[in-house]
């Protein structure tokens, strides 16, 4: 198989099934806000969501991803069913830890809301714990390729968890629906797994040796994911303290609707560990991956300069009227998490020669940018001011991670790459100043400048057919 349609079709099946993980929620936004008038009750829901978001990836300790560098290494079906088990009696012993603390904070009375909804704690515990587990028993039908089942599955988690959700707010119980229904999908979703894959899994396979090994390369990555929390998370807390609950369930219908690049970048993320790894010892890799990186970042600048002069109507069509400020968000919203998926091209190449720590010093200093940038931006601009500093942090981590691997031989950027990059950071904000006449007419110059730069490549690329 070709490498071009083997990351093609890697990206295009999680492509597929992270688009219908985000497609429901999608179609269902509209109604829900008309149902669910009060933008608090999604703003409660948003921290609620922001404590499981942390929550996972601390408790799965970096095992995911070394599961994928580990799984490759041998052929053997013994040493791979090992691995898996040893992953998830790590997963098993920090999900049950994080349950525990969870029913102690409940039983104390603790809450994150001045006080109310402790329940939600207890909650977010669930919820942490299943994910968890979720993450390590799912993993084997992704690194097998199984692709029908990911779809499908991937499919069953959102339907799921609005129908809940719905049933439950049109008897006026909005939070609870949100809540119950986020819970009970992720079990659905986990027990079905469990099935499938439980072959996998034994006591017998759990190796010591195996455990060290995962936990030597997963806890480095860990603060990774501590840092992509702070991107995606700290915000919100700053939100609601700056400018209360209901500013926060407005930035949050606008990264909701923002969310179209994340279900872009889950696809990735899900199939680019198999690509990578998988090609890592081709004597090219190193122009293999710089090539990708200007392709998707290409393909990126692209499709947000497509899409800005939509905006207002997408969310004129999509929402109540009471959730269209929030459209100020969506162009800096959009394309971060694009940016995090060039990011890990690049960070892919610290992680081949197992210098991890390199890629997660790199993000905290962007994460450290974003805070920092949160606090004087959004008592200035509202929301937009939160949306910026995102924006403007995953920029600094880029910068820092593709200059450190092109320091170290493994990587390189062109320069025409750059220029576009440039150019359209400048016309990003200037846009937003313009109406969609002249919108349009400035995103299609920059298309067109952006094609003809790379036309010789696109030339190279249907001749030859391959990356």
């Amino acid at each position: 198989m070709s490498r071009t349609r083997l990351f093609i079709e890697n990206f295009l099946i999680y492509g597929v099934g992270n688009v219908l993980t985000k497609i429901v929620p999608f179609l269902m936004l509209p109604v829900l806000t008309r149902i669910i008038t009060d933008p608090a009750v999604f703003g409660i829901f948003d921290i609620y969501t922001i404590i499981i978001r942390f929550g996972v990836p601390m408790a799965i300790l970096g095992s995911y991803d070394a599961m994928f560098r580990l799984y490759f290494d041998g052929e053997d079906q013994s040493f791979r069913k090992q691995i898996c088990s040893s992953s998830l009696s790590i997963v098993a012993v920090s999900g049950c830890l994080v349950l525990l603390v969870a029913l102690f904070l409940w039983l104390y009375g603790y809450s994150p809301w001045q006080g109310k909804y402790s329940w939600l704690v207890l909650c977010a515990g669930l919820v942490i714990s299943s994910q968890t587990i979720k993450r390590v028993i799912e993993a084997p039908t992704r690194m097998e390729n199984k692709r029908r089942t990911i779809i499908i599955l991937s499919l069953l988690g959102p339907i799921i968890y609005y129908a809940i959700a719905m049933g439950l707010a049109l008897r006026n119980y909005p939070l609870q629906g949100l809540v119950a229904g986020n819970l009970l999908s992720g079990i659905v979703v986990l027990v079905l797994y469990g099935w499938l894959n439980r072959s996998y899994f034994t006591l017998k396979g759990v190796n010591k040796g195996h455990v060290k090994e995962l936990l030597k390369i997963g806890i480095p990555l860990t603060p990774n994911f501590l840092v992509y929390w702070i991107f995606t998370s700290c915000d919100r807390f700053m939100i609601g303290h700056y400018l209360g609950m209901e500013s926060v369930g407005l930035y949050g219908v606008g990264a909701r609707l923002s969310a179209i690049s994340q279900g872009i970048y889950m696809a990735f993320a899900g199939g680019w560990q198999y690509f990578a790894f998988s090609t890592m010892k081709d004597s090219d890799h190193t122009e293999l991956m710089s090539r990708v990186f200007e392709v998707l970042g290409v393909l990126s600048i692209i499709s947000l300069l497509v899409l800005l002069p939509f905006v207002d109507w997408i969310f004129s069509f999509m929402v109540a009227e009471g959730y269209r400020g929030a459209s100020v968000v969506f162009p800096y919203l959009y394309i971060s998490p694009l940016i995090l998926m060039l990011s890990q091209i690049a960070g892919t190449q610290l992680q081949v020669v197992k210098k991890n720590y390199i890629s997660t010093v790199n993000r905290f200093a962007g994460a450290v940018v974003n805070v920092v940038l949160n606090f004087i931006l959004i008592p200035k601009w509202g929301i937009a001011g939160a949306a910026v500093a995102t924006f403007l942090g995953y920029l600094v981590m880029i910068v820092a991670m593709v200059k450190v691997v092109s320091k170290m031989g493994k990587f390189t950027v062109s320069w025409k790459f750059i220029f576009i990059v440039l150019l359209s950071i400048c016309y990003i904000p200037i846009s937003l100043k313009l109406d969609n006449v002249f919108m349009s007419l400035g995103s299609f110059v920059i298309v067109s400048v952006v094609l003809w730069a790379y036309r010789s490549d696109l030339v190279l690329f249907v001749s030859r057919g391959n990356l």
